[in-house]
């Protein structure tokens, strides 16, 4: 049976319940967990292993000492290390003709954080500033400009295309590896027209879904994109992440498994039903992973490649 174990501060620890969850929509991953009474009053570092190999680290967000009525237990819960660039304000002066993967490395590093770029060639961008904002929400416009996705491996920020790496050595399969599968369609996230207005009047683009009630329009301020190219890569990104969320997917398999932790998240992977005669390529949104005394259990979440 897999071993779940958590570190704080370097010492292991135990705990009668732990929650972890990583997740494309989010960039730090989080936890939670109930563990002894311990005095803990600042945001002490923190490791989660599965059988030796870390999966997760980060750091304590909060601590309260009244779990179920009692003194001898408390909860602890925190985010993975890019918490601090997330919550951080920060003012960078303009800088030039730098590609994503640089501009990300300047950033990131002050955070103890590396960049790893997965993507391939990415190109230059005319001009990028921060003024008093949140690094990553100015980060994240680029990158869906560019049809780009950040995740975060241990102390890496890792520049991703959506859905670019398929797994290959896992099939989900109800009755084989997945005990449930819910599968539901959902179209209120897809419109006719999606428009994106960029720093400047001549910086827009506009894409439509003729799938759609043509009365059905999205229009989205994006202040970091300086050219029309580089708006329609942004409303081509919109449009298709609303067409691959209709297929929303959940599932649960009993146990963990190493394969399906924070490594596994934007992959894609083949999942079935072979009773409904389900049979489709999915994209893992999140992964939750739950362990308590009695039982250990993934939950994933899952929606149709990206152009698929």
């Amino acid at each position: 049976m897999p071993n779940l174990t958590l570190h704080i501060n370097k010492q292991q620890v135990p705990f009668t319940q732990a929650n972890l969850t990583f997740s494309i929509e989010q960039l730090a991953h989080t936890f939670s967990a109930i563990i002894p009474n311990a005095n803990i009053k600042s945001p002490l570092p923190v490791q989660f292993k599965l059988n030796g190999t870390v999966i997760f680290s980060g750091q304590i967000d909060g601590a309260g000492d009244d779990v179920n009525g009692t003194s001898d237990q408390m909860s602890i819960s925190g985010r993975s290390l890019s918490a601090n660039l997330i919550d951080s304000r920060i003012k960078l002066d303009a800088i030039y003709n730098q590609r994503f993967d640089q501009l990300l490395e300047r950033v990131v590093s002050d955070f103890g954080l590396s960049v790893r770029n997965d993507a391939g060639e990415l190109p230059e961008i005319p001009e990028f500033q921060i003024n008093a904002e949140s690094p990553l929400d100015n980060l994240a416009q680029v990158a869906k400009q560019q049809n780009l996705m950040l995740i975060e491996d241990k102390s890496y920020i890792v520049i991703q295309r959506p859905g670019q790496n398929y797994e290959q050595n896992t099939v989900l399969e109800v009755g084989t590896n997945l005990d449930s599968l819910n599968v539901t369609r959902n179209f209120k996230d897809q419109f006719y027209r999606y428009e994106i207005q960029g720093a400047w009047d001549d910086a827009f683009a506009a894409v439509n879904d003729e799938s759609v009630n043509t009365s059905r329009i999205k229009v989205i301020i994006a202040d970091k994109l300086q050219d029309e190219a580089s708006c329609q890569t942004r409303a081509q990104y919109e449009k298709n992440i609303a067409i691959a969320k209709g297929l929303y997917a959940t599932a649960v398999s009993s146990g963990l498994h190493i394969a399906l932790t924070g490594t596994a998240i934007n992959k894609t992977i083949t999942v079935k039903n072979p009773k409904k005669e389900f049979n489709e390529t999915l994209l893992i949104k999140s992964i939750s992973i739950s362990a308590n005394d009695k039982s250990e259990n993934t939950s994933i979440e899952m929606f149709k490649s990206m152009g698929g």
